[in-house]
Formats: structure tokens, sequence, C-alpha cells
């Protein structure tokens, strides 16, 4: 439960603050917000072999706002890799920031 919860929390802190940044920049606005379907959420692009799982090197190359700090905190099992459970229940607290924020603000 206190892995959970540190994770939800890390991945909260990490995705507002980018929410936060590229809406500083004009990038988060409602026509784009509209258009995200679930998909969007998904981080799965970053397996860069196609092997199914997510390496820590595949994971920092696909961003760089992404972290090894992230990394090990959203590898659950701690395997070293993300493997496809962990990988949706990430996209499922993207959407569920996501979705969150887009109640909180009218304008989206």
């Amino acid at each position: 439960m206190k892995k959970i919860s540190l994770l939800l929390f890390t991945l909260l802190s990490t995705s507002l603050s980018t929410l936060s940044h590229a809406n500083q920049h004009g990038a988060a606005n409602g026509s784009k917000c509209e258009d995200m379907g679930h998909a969007s959420f998904g981080i799965a692009h970053f397996d860069s072999n196609k092997d199914g799982s997510i390496s820590l090197q595949e994971y920092l190359s696909g961003d760089s706002a992404n972290t090894e700090k992230t990394y090990q905190h959203i590898d659950a099992n701690s395997d070293g890799m993300l493997d496809k459970e962990e990988q949706q229940e990430i996209e499922a607290v993207y959407k569920s920031i996501h979705d969150q924020y887009k109640a909180k603000n009218n304008s989206i």
C-alpha cells in the first residue's frame, strides 16, 4: 500500500508539473485536451525494442523529463523492467490525473 501511495504521489507530482509547464507555454488548451483518447496516456512508445517491457534506458531515452528516480518508483515489483501490468497502472494514473484536471478546469 505504501509503495502504491508513493507511486501515485510521484506520478501526480511529475504529471502536474509537466502539465503546468505545458500550460504556461500554450500547449495545454481545450482542443488538444478534448482530442486525447485513452491511448494518449500510454507509455508503450518508450519500448524501443518492442519486447513488451520498458527498460530504464528506454524510459530515460523516451523523454528528457523522465528520471531514474521516477522509474524506480513506478517499477512496482522492482525487477528493473516496466511490464505490461505496470504500464497499464501508469496509464490509469495518468488518465485519472487528466480527468481530475479536466473536471477542475471548465475551459478544457
